[in-house]
């Protein structure tokens, strides 16, 4: 896990990572995201929200974030794919995420631990934080995996988010700077 980290942070920042490259859709939208990264105080996370546009939709669709779901979302129903204005959900999105990172304690773009209870809190919505921090002091597979379970169960659906969206996500982050 120590290496895991090490790696993943020294990837942060790298022209040449080994991860998955994200899309030229997704790199289309860099302006944008820096604009609502900066609007929202989170301007050195664009490899982050490159990496989330990236998985949520590779950079296509009226919602690239598919931020439809989000609590910051005040235009459209609250319905998957409802979002049809892609700068909207990188808005949207990009607030989100910077809450997350917030909630999550998140210190800068090295700060894999953190950044990783801020993603899987954007996939499952940010009670998965506080729930797994106050559980388990923060995030891993197991709980993640646990947290879905839960809630599918809650909620009486088959599955709840993605409990592997944090491997999903990482794939693509510091692949460029």
């Amino acid at each position: 896990a120590l290496f895991g980290g090490i790696f993943l942070t020294s990837m942060g920042n790298s022209q040449e990572g080994t991860g998955e490259d994200v899309s030229q859709e997704v790199l289309a939208y860099t302006p944008l995201i820096r604009q609502y990264a900066q609007q929202y105080g989170i301007p050195s996370f664009v490899n982050a929200i490159q990496a989330m546009m990236m998985q949520e939709s590779g950079g296509q669709g009226g919602d690239p974030m598919q931020a439809s779901e989000c609590a910051f979302n005040t235009k459209y129903p609250k319905t998957p794919g409802s979002i049809t204005d892609p700068e909207y959900s990188v808005s949207v999105g990009i607030q989100a995420l910077a809450d997350c990172l917030s909630m999550a304690g998140a210190e800068g773009p090295e700060d894999i631990e953190r950044i990783s209870l801020a993603l899987q809190g954007y996939n499952f919505g940010s009670g998965y934080i506080s729930w797994a921090m106050h559980n388990y002091g923060g995030y891993s597979e197991l709980n993640a995996l646990e947290f879905s379970e839960m809630m599918a169960q809650r909620m009486g659906w088959t599955g709840y988010g993605d409990p592997q969206y944090v491997q999903h996500v990482m794939r693509y982050y510091g692949t460029r700077s």
